[in-house]
């Protein structure tokens, strides 16, 4: 499919300098993007490629100054970044396979409540009692345990498993390989080892979730593990049993919670970030790659390394640390140099 610059403007609120008809078909990284690819510079870093790109048009900022000719159409608009995202999905949305129907290789168990408009692939399974809303996707090999419940246009992408009595909101996203609502990590231990402790709660998950790829989220011990509305998971990230993780909040790969942390609304996580159990994180807190968090953290804090500190104050860390083997040969020298003056002053 081709759009002309004329087409695309209206539909992210942009003005065009240049070309109002010319085509594009496809998108490109705009250090690399051909003619008929549609690129965009939100990203100062990347300034020097708008006057190389092969790009037919390019979005940039409202406020963007050229400071040499640019051969690509532009379209300036409030946030790039944000436009090309509205883009994709307006394509997505014409160019995605209708998938419709039940598969007759699915199985699904009486009692089972379907909605309008929905597709459930080949071999997945979905068990008695479970309620799954109008619109959703199933792809094949899908597990949903018995009393799930899936809000309208929710879906759940191949070999994702949904145990038991998780309640998934709607327009969720799961994708491939996630676990939601396996047992948390619960043992009592006694003189002959370590008991388990059933793990009798479940999850909720609200709207508006994403849910990356082998991603695991534990059933509570009792009541609930809480994933609010909007937020974002990464591929590989562990959620324990009884955490709440809150409204629109954001977790690069292999983060892990320990059970029964709370996280605020609108954090970010960098990956790799460790919590500790049952801490307390405040709303909009920065969590730096591979961060340690040991204590409860207030919001709008910004923290980096392990143990996580200030991340000022672990910027300064790191500047310092390759310099500390010469700080330790000076300070070698300093201590045989005042003990070769005491030995004077004797």
């Amino acid at each position: 499919m081709q759009f002309s610059a004329a087409q695309i403007a209206p539909l992210i609120s942009g003005k065009i300098e240049g070309d109002s008809s010319v085509l594009v078909s496809n998108f490109g990284k705009i250090e690399s993007a051909k003619a008929g690819d549609l690129a965009f510079l939100a990203n100062p870093k990347y300034e020097a490629y708008a006057y190389t790109t092969e790009a037919s048009i390019l979005l940039v900022a409202d406020d963007f100054a050229p400071k040499q000719p640019i051969s690509s159409t532009l379209i300036r608009v409030a946030d790039p970044y944000a436009a090309l995202a509205q883009l994709m999905q307006l394509v997505e949305q014409q160019t995605a396979p209708a998938l419709r129907g039940i598969s007759p290789d699915a199985r699904c168990a009486d009692g089972v409540e379907l909605g309008e408009d929905l597709y459930i692939g080949a071999f997945a399974v979905v068990e008695e009692g479970a309620k799954i809303g109008r619109g959703c996707k199933i792809y094949p090999f899908a597990y949903i345990g018995r009393g799930v419940t899936l809000g309208e246009g929710t879906t759940v992408h191949p070999h994702a498993t949904i145990y038991h009595g998780v309640q998934v909101g709607a327009r969720c996203i799961i994708h491939a390989g996630a676990v939601i609502g396996a047992d948390g990590f619960g043992f009592a231990p006694e003189a002959d080892g370590y008991h388990k402790i059933p793990q009798l709660g479940s999850v909720l998950i609200e709207d508006d979730v994403e849910i990356g790829a082998n991603t695991c989220i534990d059933r509570a011990v009792m009541d609930n593990t809480v994933i609010r509305r909007g937020v974002k998971l990464d591929n590989l990230v562990q959620i324990a049993h009884n955490c709440l993780v809150g409204e629109h909040t954001v977790m690069a790969a292999q983060v892990g919670l320990a059970g029964s942390s709370t996280i605020g609304s609108w954090c970010r996580f960098g990956g790799q970030v460790g919590v500790g159990g049952h801490i307390t994180i405040g709303d909009r807190v920065e969590m730096g790659g591979q961060a340690g968090v040991i204590s409860n953290v207030p919001s709008g804090s910004a923290l980096m390394g392990s143990p996580g500190i200030p991340l000022r104050d672990a910027l300064k860390s790191f500047v310092l640390q390759p310099k500390l083997p010469d700080m330790y040969r000076r300070l070698q020298a300093l201590e045989k140099e005042l003990a070769e003056l005491k030995q004077q002053a004797k």
